[in-house]
């Protein structure tokens, strides 16, 4: 039995059932469609327990099994990994490699060695602003989602309040804000060789002052028209992520998110785990991957893994999508779910609907509802679908 931990667990699991593992999943918040992959455990209906990475390793270590992944926010908590590790349970990047590859400045100066590069940043105590018509972002170090970017205000003391508001202005970095397409390149590295799998443009919800770089959701493949070469696109990402793999020994499925324009590649950061744009890589490449991670952290050769070439996967299928999205519901205003026949949930499944909540879970208002997926033709005709199914799917909890 295979462990999977994080904040959701639901795609994770899907590839792991789908792939004929046997698993069991904990996360905040156990959703339905996660249950009906293996065991689900949740730290709030089943835990009664507050969704927090401290309470998610409490059940972890609880919890008897022949290894462990994780996927989005152990990250975070690079430390706890360490118990894992001197038992020969995880399966995925340990805590000294998520120490130097979530560590900026150490990023940056391997990029450098091959001549790519970041946005300009700085620690926080050495303060920037707006002035001048520059646009600065304070960014925290160990949050996911875009949760916690905020632009500099303009006023130089405006920056010295919100940096003295701050509970440890070491966790932050102010970062240079980079115009241009927020996207990410997903990849299996075993240490040793990487190889990309695919790239997805990232979706950024604007939700007010409050929120204004808030995650929600991707859409696969990043197109590119009018902007790079394609070619040259690629061949600048395979020879970064490949760079990093041997530099940091990265193992496993990995992300890295960057901001793409007519300068080029402009790298934000790089997430040593298993990522929200696997599924739609999964879908639109028709493979499941899972497996795949499993035998590239085990150390095994990527011509072992994938004999054929992977980016030819899926071409061809007439009837496919070309392009593959995703999209996070929020709430507006809160809500109460009520209780539904599970035969409407596995229809409502069927036509992309995804994070199902449990009945009687409390939504409040920003907070996520669930995630819908779709196809189309091109990239604007994904995102037309996405939008359309997050309506109807709004309008479902809303009156159902």
């Amino acid at each position: 039995m295979i462990l999977l931990v994080g904040a959701s667990v639901r795609a994770l699991m899907e590839s792991a059932a789908a792939s004929g593992y046997q698993v069991i999943g904990i996360d905040f918040f156990g959703d339905v469609d996660a249950g009906w992959q293996g065991k689900i455990l949740s730290l709030v209906q089943d835990g009664g327990l507050t969704p927090s990475l401290k309470n998610l390793w409490k059940m972890a270590r609880a919890t008897p099994c022949q290894g462990l992944a994780y996927t989005s926010g152990p990250e975070n908590t690079p430390k706890e990994l360490i118990y894992w590790e001197n038992r020969g349970l995880l399966r995925g990047n340990g805590a000294s490699v998520l120490t130097g590859v979530r560590n900026p400045w150490r990023l940056s100066a391997s990029l450098k060695q091959i001549g790519s590069h970041m946005p300009r940043f700085s620690a926080p105590v050495q303060g920037k602003s707006g002035e001048g018509g520059e646009k600065w972002l304070l960014k925290p170090l160990h949050r996911g989602g875009g949760h916690g970017i905020v632009e500099l205000p303009e006023a130089k003391e405006d920056v010295g309040k919100l940096i003295s508001r701050l509970p440890d202005p070491a966790q932050y970095i102010i970062e240079e804000y980079v115009e241009g397409i927020p996207a990410s390149a997903t990849f299996l590295a075993n240490g040793r060789e990487a190889l990309l799998l695919g790239t997805s443009r990232q979706l950024i919800s604007r939700r007010g002052v409050a929120r204004p770089f808030l995650y929600q959701g991707n859409v696969v493949p990043l197109d590119l028209s009018g902007i790079l070469e394609e070619k040259a696109f690629a061949e600048e990402l395979i020879k970064i992520i490949v760079h990093l793999t041997g530099d940091f020994k990265l193992l496993g499925i990995n992300t890295l998110d960057f901001i793409v324009n007519r300068d080029g590649i402009w790298i934000l950061e790089l997430n040593p785990r298993w990522s929200a744009s696997v599924e739609l890589i999964e879908s639109y490449s028709g493979k499941r991957l899972f497996a795949a991670h499993l035998a590239a952290c085990a150390g095994r050769e990527m011509k072992k893994i994938f004999p054929d070439l992977f980016p030819l996967w899926g071409r061809g299928r007439e009837k496919a999508p070309v392009f593959w999205g995703k999209s996070i519901v929020y709430a507006d205003p809160a809500l109460v779910i009520k209780a539904h026949k599970e035969q409407d949930l596995r229809f409502l499944y069927a036509q992309g609907m995804r994070d199902i909540p449990r009945a009687g879970t409390k939504i409040k208002k920003g907070q996520p509802i669930c995630t819908v997926l779709a196809g189309g033709a091109s990239d604007q005709d994904c995102l037309s679908r996405l939008k359309e199914k997050s309506r109807w799917v709004d309008h479902f909890f809303r009156e159902h």
